[in-house]
């Protein structure tokens, strides 16, 4: 079926659990990556960077999203994920001279792994305590990366310069991996999975009745997320070059996660895109220097969001111009 602008906009904000609009919004997502990559050779260095780095925050906002906006589990151990991909993939390049393609495809496994490893204790929690149980799991696996030296310890590691791309190759691979990760939430919402990841969101008891096996379900989406979390630490490794556990497997990927979807949108696939320009532009770019003021200004910000659209700002956005469009088609009725 073929989808006018206005019905694909509803599509991908409104319903992305349907599969009505998910043909359309990979279309328009391999376009956009196309565009973008075209730019990367009209950017200056700050531009590349900051575009690299952009990107790696889209997947990791869309990962978030799949697993707290589809199933419910709220995640506080972000960083664990992230860590474990960037430090497989750092340990591989330094110790065995891997380069960074099969790099991002370790870490993405490592991510993955980690979800795994963790699912057996992890699955048996629910709302606060699955929260904080992935928090304890990022927090023990930090301390033993402080402590052991293989790893470099509290120092960390460095990547060799020498095997680290181009800035312009780390801006393609960035726009590659957005492209994965917005493209990885497409297909999910636009399958039966996130159809059946969104009943067990609402009512767990009630999917269970109709069958669905909900510990199955949380776990697919514990894995998916992972994965692509994974991917994202892999990235931010290869961007940030040298790395310490205090920093890579720290809360602040949960905080920017977090905000990220919260703002943008949960459950929607326009939403993290949009909370992760927001929070990485505005918050760790432009206010860089004022960290006070980006605190306030996170925090204010995630409070109004919360009381006044708690869908996010893209829903509410899309909700204005659909509310203008009605108005204006009565007035000329």
């Amino acid at each position: 079926m073929r989808l006018s602008p206005a019905s694909w906009a509803r599509a991908v904000v409104e319903d992305p659990w349907g599969r009505t609009g998910a043909a359309s919004s990979f279309a328009a997502l391999v376009a956009a990556g196309g565009v973008a990559f075209a730019l990367g050779g009209t950017l200056g260095d700050y531009g590349l960077n900051l575009g690299a780095t952009l990107f790696a925050y889209v997947v990791l906002a869309e990962a978030w999203n799949i697993l707290a906006g589809l199933s419910g589990q709220v995640s506080l151990g972000v960083g664990a994920f992230v860590g474990v991909g960037a430090y497989a993939m750092g340990l591989l390049m330094v110790h065995d001279g891997l380069g960074w393609l099969p790099g991002l495809v370790v870490a993405t496994a490592a991510g993955g792994a980690l979800a795994l490893a963790l699912a057996v204790p992890l699955l048996r929690l629910r709302g606060d305590y699955f929260a904080v149980g992935t928090l304890a799991a990022s927090l023990a696996l930090q301390a033993w990366l402080l402590n052991w030296s293989f790893a470099g310890g509290s120092s960390g590691i460095s990547i060799p310069i020498a095997a680290v791309p181009s800035l312009l190759a780390l801006y393609e691979i960035g726009v590659v991996v957005a492209v994965i990760g917005v493209g990885t939430a497409i297909v999910v919402r636009g399958s039966r999975f996130g159809l059946r990841l969104l009943a067990v969101r609402e009512h767990e008891e009630a999917a269970a009745s109709l069958s669905v096996d909900t510990r199955r379900q949380r776990l697919y989406a514990l894995v998916v997320s992972s994965l692509l979390m994974g991917l994202a630490g892999g990235t931010f490794a290869l961007l940030q070059v040298s790395f310490e556990p205090n920093g890579m497997l720290g809360l602040n990927w949960t905080i920017s996660a977090l905000l990220m979807v919260v703002v943008g949108g949960t459950g929607t696939i326009l939403g993290p895109i949009a909370g992760a320009i927001f929070v990485y532009y505005v918050v760790a770019t432009e206010l860089a220097n004022y960290p006070t003021a980006s605190f306030f200004l996170e925090g204010g910000l995630l409070v109004l969001i919360v009381r006044f659209a708690p869908r996010g700002v893209v829903p509410l956005v899309f909700d204005g111009v659909r509310a203008a469009a009605r108005r204006r088609h009565a007035a000329r009725g």
